[in-house]
């Protein structure tokens, strides 16, 4: 009987601490950006904040998704970031999920709307040009704003 009190003391003190902790599907200081497919604004969005960051030394870094998937990355969008110096090799439109609007340290649309509210620290960065008219005006509307949004982090 000993051996079976023990066991459930053990238990009770392993899981009731679990009980109120909230999981997790994303590291800390992430940032998602979203665009409808996957695959343009937010891929550029993402791979500039990536080495904006990098370079301020912030512990951000940041994911890119989609809420109505393309299949692939355009190849004009792999090309514009590859002459900004920048290698996005392995990356792939991905559908956002609940847990990443509820657990991403910002959440930015960029032209599109969530399928949910729920994001806390959502931002909307709706004036950003189509990519597919001009990918350079696009990058440097996107990059004016990920300008800002680094220079608030690093002040935080």
């Amino acid at each position: 009987m000993t051996l079976a009190r023990s066991v459930v003391a053990f238990l009770i003190l392993a899981v009731v601490p679990l009980c109120g902790q909230k999981s997790k599907s994303l590291p800390a200081n992430t940032i998602v950006f979203v665009c409808e497919h996957g695959a343009a604004k937010s891929v550029i969005a993402a791979a500039h904040f990536n080495r904006l960051a990098k370079e301020k030394g912030l512990p951000h870094r940041a994911i890119t998704r989609g809420t109505n998937l393309d299949p692939e990355i355009p190849p004009f969008i792999r090309a514009g970031l590859t002459a900004d110096g920048l290698d996005i090799s392995g990356w792939t439109p991905r559908l956002l999920t609940e847990a990443e609007v509820r657990d991403g340290d910002r959440v930015i649309t960029l032209g599109c709307a969530l399928p949910s509210k729920t994001a806390r620290k959502r931002e909307e960065w709706n004036d950003i040009p189509n990519v597919g008219e001009n990918y350079e005006r696009a990058r440097e509307a996107i990059v004016s704003h990920l300008n800002e949004l680094v220079r608030t982090l690093a002040v935080k």
